[in-house]
């Protein structure tokens, strides 16, 4: 998988997860939060963006990786009790974070933080963690609950350094949608062919294909976190029409919205 991928793929789970805090926090009372509910919301959300990402074919469909379901308690003196073994990066992001969101003035209320964390170990695997952390900062003690990503290195491309050159075009698009693709061709002096060509080696299809791609994980952001209605959302990532934005969902990805669980209509049931 070239590694760029694998960056987007790092930094939409961790925008999810912030997501999912900030929707706990600000529509649920975490000190009424069963363990099992918690553990359900971080499961939804992790298999909710997994599927896509394979939908969407960022994640190859022959990819190599494990994944471990992690829940941590954490004491009042820093002591932390676990089912599994956990590394000394882990725990020591673990204790950093808790120390830091600890010691912020909230009284005896509880917070909700997400969590986040990267790492090499050593030249064989890499490691990423994703999840959400409890504090009762009434009795300074806390609860973790995360899933840990691992896979070989030797699956990652870090070869195509030469083609980062396509993130500032992409940029460029981003500001102003309306310039055509074969104007950004020429903006390093590249033919179209050449460009799309690098486009392929890249981002593993075309610069539109691509583009559509991250639409759609921002419309699933929405659908999944906010209340904003289906009409407005297809207004908000300027779709021509709601049947425009089906269409990539239902027939090209085959990822109907069927697959995607709004929080907010869960509230209401």
């Amino acid at each position: 998988m070239n590694v760029r991928l694998l960056s987007l793929i790092e930094r939409r789970m961790n925008r999810a997860v912030q997501l999912l805090s900030e929707f706990l926090s600000n529509h649920k009372n975490p000190e009424n939060l069963p363990e099992k509910q918690i553990t359900d919301y971080t499961q939804l959300v992790m298999d909710t963006y997994i599927a896509l990402f394979k939908a969407l074919e960022i994640v190859p469909g022959d990819y190599l990786y494990t994944v471990r379901e992690i829940q941590v308690h954490h004491q009042d003196e820093g002591e932390i009790f676990c089912g599994e073994q956990l590394d000394t990066e882990t725990r020591s992001y673990l204790h950093e974070m808790i120390k830091s969101a600890s010691d912020q003035p909230l009284g005896s209320g509880y917070s909700v933080v997400p969590l986040h964390l990267k790492y090499f170990r050593g030249f064989s695997d890499f490691s990423a963690l994703f999840g959400l952390c409890v504090i009762d900062h009434s009795t300074q003690t806390a609860q973790s609950f995360f899933h840990e990503f691992r896979m070989d290195v030797r699956q990652m491309n870090f070869s195509d350094h030469t083609l980062n050159y396509l993130d500032d075009i992409l940029l460029k698009f981003k500001a102003d949608p309306s310039v055509h693709i074969r104007d950004l061709s020429k903006i390093n002096n590249l033919s179209y062919l050449q460009f799309q060509k690098d486009c392929r080696q890249y981002f593993g299809t075309t610069f539109y294909d691509f583009t559509i791609k991250l639409k759609m994980i921002d419309v699933v952001d929405d659908l999944m976190f906010s209340n904003l209605m289906v009409k407005e959302i297809v207004y908000k990532y300027k779709f021509a029409e709601y049947s425009n934005m089906y269409k990539f969902f239902h027939r090209t990805y085959d990822f109907p919205f069927k697959n995607i669980t709004r929080l907010y209509s869960m509230e209401k049931v």
